[in-house]
């Protein structure tokens, strides 16, 4: 078997070794990013509806309906938006609705496939009590199909044909969009967002080296280690959650995942223990005489930080350091918080797919989500 870090090291291995293209995809997200920002130039029927919006004035709150990559679209809106939003804000991932949701709420749904019956029960809720409701999801899908009973505005995906795990941004831009409309959230500066996607691309491409690649760095990390990312900041916090979604999803590696300060309450514990225990060994620790140390029971760290927004997070990485822990630390010094959430989530994006390369993960490897849904449904 080849060794991970040798074929991460290789551009020419790892494009051989990429099942699917993930890494091209990912490398599109600046792209994606840009198409669906011109939502109103692309699709005609946009533009009415973000106007109908408008329109309508701001609602006594918003509701986000989100299942799966739906429900990270639905954090990273509340994100995005921040504490200082003019009206609540609650993420809800259906089928049912809390009894207070009604015709002054803006509910907003977001799904890259259109297929969930827990939202399309929820969205067919929402109908019934007459809320004011956009739906973002393939045109062609079960949702879009439920939006016209439910008298709901339609806002289509225009990215069906990407993977489903790739569709994030042509789902939460067009979301964005429709708050924005709403009166929640200042004009975004879409372009500064593809852009941040743009400079991922770069600093995390193929062709790095592990050693200045932060993206192949974790990922070499978390195939040898259990992982636990640990975020400072709003953004942080969804970038740490897609890096443990998508490390599951594609390579079937478990990361866990906490935010700052409330890591304080329970898993500031990996730093005791048999972490502690083993720190001293990672000293002396040398791949070339001792193996791949696979399986090791002592986790490695990622921090995820923004720039100026958890103090505490320098704290944090003092002590991991002291311990001689590993830990690779990324953090998003771009000026806005929709830039911050480009960038970090391409490198979890792109994390993920370097990670699935290096343990070799197959076709086989996500079935178990389709095997779920038969099993579960209705």
């Amino acid at each position: 078997m080849t060794n991970p870090e040798e074929l991460l090291a290789d551009p020419q291995a790892l494009e051989e070794a990429d099942q699917g293209g993930t890494l091209r995809l990912v490398a599109m997200s600046g792209a994606r990013i840009r198409r669906a920002a011109a939502l109103r130039e692309l699709d005609p029927e946009a533009g009415p509806v973000l106007d109908a919006v408008a329109a309508d004035g701001r609602p006594r709150a918003l509701v986000l309906l989100g299942y799966g990559t739906g429900a990270t679209v639905a954090k990273l809106i509340s994100a995005v938006v921040g504490a200082g939003a003019s009206v609540p804000i609650l993420s809800v991932p259906g089928p049912a609705l809390p009894g207070w949701i009604g015709p002054l709420d803006l509910v907003v749904v977001a799904s890259t496939t259109g297929r969930s019956p827990e939202i399309a029960a929820a969205l067919t809720e929402a109908g019934r009590r007459g809320c004011r409701i956009v739906v973002v999801a393939p045109p062609t899908s079960e949702l879009a199909r439920l939006a016209g009973p439910a008298r709901a505005a339609l806002l289509g995906m225009a990215d069906a044909s990407a993977p489903v795990w790739a569709r994030l941004w042509s789902v939460a831009i067009p979301a964005l969009l429709a708050v924005e409309a709403a009166g929640i959230l200042p004009a975004q500066s879409y372009e500064a967002a593809a852009a941040a996607a743009d400079d991922a691309a770069v600093r995390f491409r193929p062709s790095q080296e592990p050693f200045v690649n932060p993206a192949k760095e974790i990922a070499l990390r978390c195939a040898e280690h259990p992982l636990a990312a640990w975020s400072a900041g709003p953004i942080a916090t969804v970038a740490a959650g897609r890096l443990a979604d998508q490390a599951a999803l594609r390579a079937g590696r478990p990361v866990l995942h906490a935010s700052l300060p409330d890591l304080g309450r329970g898993q500031l514990g990996l730093l005791d223990g048999s972490a502690a225990a083993s720190s001293e060994a990672d000293l002396f620790y040398d791949p070339e005489v001792d193996g791949p140390r696979t399986g090791s029971a002592a986790p490695a760290f990622v921090l995820l930080s923004e720039a100026q927004v958890e103090p505490r997070a320098a704290v944090v990485e003092a002590m991991l350091n002291e311990r001689n822990l590993p830990l690779s630390t990324v953090v998003a010094e771009q000026a806005t918080t929709l830039e911050r959430a480009a960038y970090l989530i391409a490198l979890a994006d792109f994390t993920a797919c370097y990670l699935a390369i290096a343990v070799g993960a197959g076709p086989d490897q996500g079935k178990a989500i389709e095997e779920f849904k038969l099993r579960t449904a209705q």
